[in-house]
């Protein structure tokens, strides 16, 4: 201390705290997660970062790390739990109103419960029966886009949006004059870029319009699932209205936003990378690795999924205390070198496998047989009717949505 009682530099002083980066990170190229977190990745199990709202949680960047916790039932789903991190401003949306929430943001026994009720119609086996289904759908599509002679086509806007949606209203039975309406509000529901008002509106919107069909089916079951739910879990007194519209939003908008984004990357993926069209045109056989790998390259969860701690967790080399909210960036944990060698490189030959962009854990995503199913007949379907398939615009043009919790891109103009 100098003579005039204050602190000089060249003596010890108290340090202030360093403050968390924040949450999100930004990407330096729209193909790869933030490099901050490849940083992250290599030093302790779990990092401090401050959210937008001023919260401090924990971020896990490592592949074992972010599997060990999504299947540690210590870790809580719910949003109303202590500490539970709100990733955006439009999350708390569930927190004001749990009673709106579907199984996702449930704990077991109430999470099994629910989620039991729709384990037979998404197995592995469910999903192939509907690939003839699919495949017609896509045929069709194509031929009157490749018939009608008009480039560029934007493949996001004719192929990766009603492809999923018109599985998932097959799937309920929905008419198709409800399509676009079930396209629009599922699309604000992922979308950052609304305010928490209007991500209300159109859940509410949508709430009322799958509660319209639920009654539909009380009064005139048929064969589709909604019909199902109703006649097996419904009536008999085991599931109320309440909760299966929740559960059908859920579907519709995974089902839906999920795949829709996916889909457009894994395609950009095609028609931006010679080799991979190639051996894919060579060997059909090679298209359920490549949809693995292209699932672990893209990683379109970009913010990762929320948890928080119910008790002490001793994380590695982390202690993670009870009420303290974790993040588990999915990008991340997907481009883990020591488990993938060479992460940054699509190779349709790896075996990806281990990969974790449908989560892991008893939340692991519900739909992800149907998924896979979808992106293999699409990639398929475009090497068939769209050969030699371009972008139709440089590549520094592509409007990919950074916005949207489910990263995507907003359009694919290609030409051939």
């Amino acid at each position: 201390m100098g003579s005039d009682g204050r602190w000089t530099m060249s003596e010890t002083a108290p340090q202030e705290k360093q403050a968390a980066p924040g949450y999100p990170m930004s990407r330096v190229s729209p193909l790869a997660p933030p490099p901050q977190l490849a940083d992250l990745r290599a030093g302790k199990a779990a990092s401090r970062v401050t959210l937008w709202d001023g919260s401090e949680v924990w971020l896990v960047t490592a592949h074992a790390a972010v599997r060990a916790v999504l299947g540690d039932r210590r870790f809580t789903a719910v949003t109303s739990a202590p500490g539970f991190p709100m990733l955006t401003r439009t999350s708390t949306l569930v927190r004001a109103r749990p009673e709106s929430a579907s199984f996702i943001r449930m704990d077991d026994p109430e999470h099994s419960r629910l989620r039991s009720m729709l384990t037979r119609d998404f197995l592995a086996r469910r999903a192939e029966a509907l690939r003839p289904a699919v495949r017609e759908l896509l045929d069709g599509i194509l031929e009157r886009l490749v018939k009608a002679g008009e480039r560029p086509v934007d493949l996001v806007r004719e192929l990766t949006v009603p492809v999923p949606s018109r599985v998932i209203t097959l799937l309920f039975g929905a008419g198709e004059e409800r399509r676009e309406f079930i396209e629009s509000r599922s699309a604000v529901l992922i979308d950052r870029g609304y305010t928490p008002d209007q991500v209300a509106a159109a859940r509410d919107e949508l709430d009322g319009y799958l509660r319209e069909l639920v009654e539909e089916r009380l009064a005139d079951p048929g064969t589709d699932l909604i019909s199902r739910l109703v006649l097996d879990q419904v009536r008999p007194g085991r599931l109320s209205v309440d909760e299966l519209v929740p559960m059908c939003r859920l579907l519709l908008v995974a089902g839906h936003g999920t795949t829709t984004s996916q889909a457009g990357l894994a395609l950009l993926s095609l028609i931006t990378d010679p080799a991979l069209a190639e051996a894919l045109t060579e060997d059909a056989d090679l298209l359920p690795k490549a949809v693995e790998e292209l699932l672990r390259f893209h990683s379109i969860v970009q913010n990762g999924l929320a948890r928080a701690a119910t008790e002490d967790v001793q994380l590695d080399d982390v202690l993670i205390r009870a009420g303290e909210g974790v993040v588990l960036s999915l990008s991340a944990a997907n481009r883990d070198e020591t488990v993938f060698p060479d992460p940054d490189r699509i190779d349709p030959h790896r075996d990806a496998r281990r990969h974790v962009a449908f989560g892991h854990g008893p939340h692991q995503c519900l739909g992800q047989w149907l998924a896979r199913v979808e992106l293999e007949e699409i990639l398929a379907a475009v090497l068939r009717w769209m050969p030699g398939a371009r972008l139709a615009v440089p590549f520094e043009e592509l409007d990919f949505r950074h916005e949207v919790s489910s990263y995507g891109l907003g359009a694919l103009p290609v030409t051939w």
